[in-house]
């Protein structure tokens, strides 16, 4: 009876997003680059059994935000025999330590949080040393800190290009994909547009223009539960949904699952509605 209920409650989640996801998406100003946004479902403290009623709903792309974690979920019996096709994104913060045990992940598609030259460093010898020198590169965001926040992870803004550079030219096993942010939690978006997505596409179009990048080939992973619809309508690529479509987490008393002993509250628990309330002003926007 519970998996008939979480069966029905994930599916119906889930199909919600994902419309929520397409009417943003169409309306996007024509000036933005054609990409269809990418949605990540982020399945952090969630059963092995709620990934693969997702997976058996069509999504394919799910993130997770600590190495343990993943390394545990992706390598669960259960979603090997039921997603062959899985795409796991790494989006949390990434130490050296862990790089070695992270890229040994099945699976794996996209690292998100590659926030230093370093670690992009340490993460393309390790690819190669894992991958035995194969052909196919990981695919790498660079992460910005893009509200100054001390509690936050990511490049400092000023860096974007250095940092793009560096991987471009130095790291042959990693393919650049993108930029990414979490950004402040709780903005209101009754405000205006976003200001730490407003400036991690300001940081797009210098990489762009400093690197003679092409725009569409530069991603924007930004905007979660309470804000993804917003992000989509001013640029975002990739959007991180979790709660919204697995309900609120339960975070477990283990040390190697938690980022402090307090973590913060999710931020993704209010409604839609302010979203829906900007995107009326997102029609005099011009970005």
């Amino acid at each position: 009876m519970w998996k008939v209920a979480m069966s029905e409650e994930v599916g119906k989640a889930l199909q919600s997003v994902v419309d929520r996801v397409n009417q943003a998406a169409a309306r996007r100003p024509k000036t933005l680059p054609a990409v269809p946004p990418r949605l990540v479902a982020v399945s952090k403290t969630k059963p092995p059994e709620m990934v693969v009623e997702a997976y058996r709903q069509g999504q394919r792309n799910f993130g997770e935000n600590y190495v343990n974690e993943l390394v545990d979920k992706a390598s669960d019996p259960l979603i090997l025999d039921s997603c062959p096709e899985i795409k796991w994104h790494f989006i949390g913060h990434l130490q050296k330590k862990n790089v070695n045990k992270l890229l040994g992940v099945p699976n794996l598609s996209l690292v998100e949080t590659v926030d230093s030259a370093s670690l992009a460093d340490k993460v393309n010898s390790s690819w190669q040393r894992v991958r035995r020198g194969g052909a196919q590169k990981l695919k790498v965001m660079v992460q910005l800190n893009t509200s100054g926040e001390q509690s936050k992870h990511g490049l400092p803004p000023e860096e974007t290009v250095d940092t793009v550079r560096h991987i471009v030219s130095k790291c042959s096993a990693l393919h650049f994909l993108g930029l990414m942010t979490i950004g402040r939690y709780g903005y209101d978006l009754s405000l205006g547009p976003n200001p730490d997505f407003q400036m991690l596409l300001a940081r797009r179009q210098e990489v762009c223009d400093g690197l003679e990048l092409p725009l569409e080939d530069v991603e924007l992973s930004m905007g979660m539960s309470t804000d993804f619809e917003h992000a989509i309508e001013v640029g975002s690529t990739n959007v991180r949904v979790g709660s919204v479509i697995f309900g609120n987490r339960e975070y477990p008393n283990s040390a190697g699952n938690t980022p402090n002993p307090s973590p913060a509250p999710s931020p993704e628990k209010s409604s839609k509605k302010v979203s829906e309330d900007a995107a009326q002003k997102m029609q005099h926007l011009t970005v």
